[in-house]
């Protein structure tokens, strides 16, 4: 199967998986809030915020691996592949006990991270180490999961998630609205994430039955330095990732309170399924690219970045006026008008959305580059640089003083830093390009944010308002991108493509 196939086979597994999943979270979100209310929302926003910075013992290493697969997936060398599996497999189930063993640490000093405990929640340390435990397990199924990626089968594991998210989800809301018990809701979770990473590990192996084989040589010495290496460079990035954007709902739950928390989670519900589909569009492309950094030209990369640049600001521009115009207008509709946060918060909140996935291409073909190293530093200035402003302005201003801190930190360090790395060691040619045409990419999106809002202004509320916002949130922005874009090289080669896919 050549590479346009992979691509075709991937993205149609992924949009229609992700829909899917996007469709059974919103309705298993709307059976919470009913049955349980916005204290259970917040709460479990702030425990996944707690397991993300846990993940930090996870040290970057699933990111090293992956680059590592690149050249023996190319070449076929099946034997270094399974050296490399044998490394992730053993690593992963340490990190697996040791997130376990930290996370259960913390148990007693929950309320460290709540400015007020709710007392009508009952079991809330059981809770927490219910959650626990279903981060934990899929730790230990990761490596068959990335191996799926690297040779662009990823659509095995979004079938196999969606079918078994169908289920769970189906359950869980029957479950809810017969006991009210958010116990056995969670009960439910960790079932189904034990079915889900033992049915993809089987199909892995069935794909791949080298993997059973237990005659596995040890790694070279200078592969293992170069994964050293990568590892300590990416724990650093790591953290200021996590530093950054996985700290909000703990800084919301502690200067604000659960109830904010859980406001702020269902606007990082609809972001998040927006970064579900933009992650499938760029887990059915990545290996791709990294395929090409392993074999292509210098021309051939810098190519393959200019169109992953412009494609990316066409989505993304288009997916942040979505949000700005359509966040409050279908919260309104889905939750009520209770669960509205304040319209500067959501321009924020859209701003922050902007700023990192515009981030996506470049750190995505710097790790496939393997360029970890050179800009190692600069996560954790930005991780400290983000706390020491964000935590006096959450004290100030709440969730806006939050929202506020993490969008100044990533401008004043990656925003600049990762392109100068990318340019200066992988692409090897200044960067004066990159940033003039995002300057050009922000100008355009920002017009057509406006016009689109300006257009929805006269549309009424309710569904019939929802429905004529989100006509116009289609046609507008993309009218104007194609305006201004059409004449590129960059669109005539996507368009191409495009249709071909289509």
């Amino acid at each position: 199967m050549d590479k346009a196939a992979h691509i075709k086979r991937n993205l149609k597994f992924a949009i229609v998986g992700e829909l899917l999943l996007a469709a059974l979270k919103f309705l298993s979100r709307r059976a919470f809030v009913i049955l349980l209310g916005r204290e259970y929302v917040g709460l479990n926003g702030l425990f996944a915020d707690i397991l993300s910075v846990l993940s930090l013992a996870e040290l970057g290493f699933s990111v090293s691996i992956t680059y590592s697969f690149y050249h023996p997936v190319a070449e076929g060398n099946t034997e270094m592949i399974k050296s490399l599996v044998r490394l992730y497999r053993r690593v992963y189930q340490a990190v697996g006990l040791v997130v376990f063993a930290l996370g259960l640490s913390l148990t007693p000093f929950l309320s460290f991270f709540v400015k007020e405990m709710p007392k009508n929640i009952p079991n809330i340390a059981l809770i927490y180490i219910l959650n626990l435990v279903n981060a934990s397990i899929s730790y230990f199924f990761a490596y068959k999961s990335t191996l799926l990626f690297v040779h662009q089968k990823k659509y095995i594991e979004t079938s196999i998630r969606a079918a078994v998210s169908l289920a769970a989800t189906a359950a869980q809301i029957a479950v809810l609205f017969l006991s009210r018990n958010y116990l056995y809701y969670m009960y439910l979770s960790i079932v189904a994430t034990v079915v889900q990473n033992v049915s993809v590990s089987m199909q892995a192996d069935r794909c791949y039955p080298y993997l059973r084989e237990k005659d596995v040589r040890p790694l070279p010495r200078e592969i293992m330095e170069e994964i050293h290496r990568n590892v300590r460079a990416m724990l650093l990035h790591r953290v200021g990732a996590i530093a950054v954007f996985n700290t909000d709902n703990l800084l919301i739950s502690k200067f604000v309170g659960v109830a904010a928390a859980g406001l702020y989670s269902n606007y990082m519900m609809i972001r998040g399924f927006l970064n579900m589909i933009v992650n499938a569009l760029f887990d059915a492309i990545t290996p791709v690219l990294g395929n090409l950094t392993a074999t292509g030209t210098e021309d051939s990369k810098r190519e393959a970045f200019c169109r992953l640049s412009f494609f990316s600001a066409w989505l993304f521009g288009w997916m942040s006026i979505c949000l700005l115009c359509l966040y409050d207008p279908f919260i309104d509709f889905w939750l009520g008008k209770g669960y509205l946060l304040s319209k500067p918060a959501v321009l924020l909140i859209v701003l922050n959305f902007y700023v990192s996935s515009m981030r996506i291409p470049v750190n995505n073909t710097k790790g496939v580059l393997g360029l970890f190293w050179d800009d190692r530093y600069k996560s954790i200035v930005e991780a400290v640089f983000n706390l020491a402003v964000s935590v006096p302005l959450a004290m100030r201003w709440g969730v806006e003083g939050i929202m506020a801190g993490t969008l100044i930190s990533t401008f004043a360090f990656p925003f600049w830093c990762e392109p100068l790395v990318l340019y200066s060691r992988g692409l090897h040619m200044p960067a004066r390009k990159y940033f003039a045409n995002y300057l050009i990419h922000l100008i355009i999106t920002v017009s057509a944010g406006v016009l689109t809002w300006i257009l929805c202004g006269f549309t009424g509320g309710g569904m019939a308002g929802l429905i004529w916002k989100a006509i116009i949130c289609v046609v507008a922005p993309n009218l104007v991108f194609w305006v201004s874009y059409h004449h590129t090289r960059e669109f005539a080669f996507l368009t191409k493509k495009l249709f071909g896919l289509l």
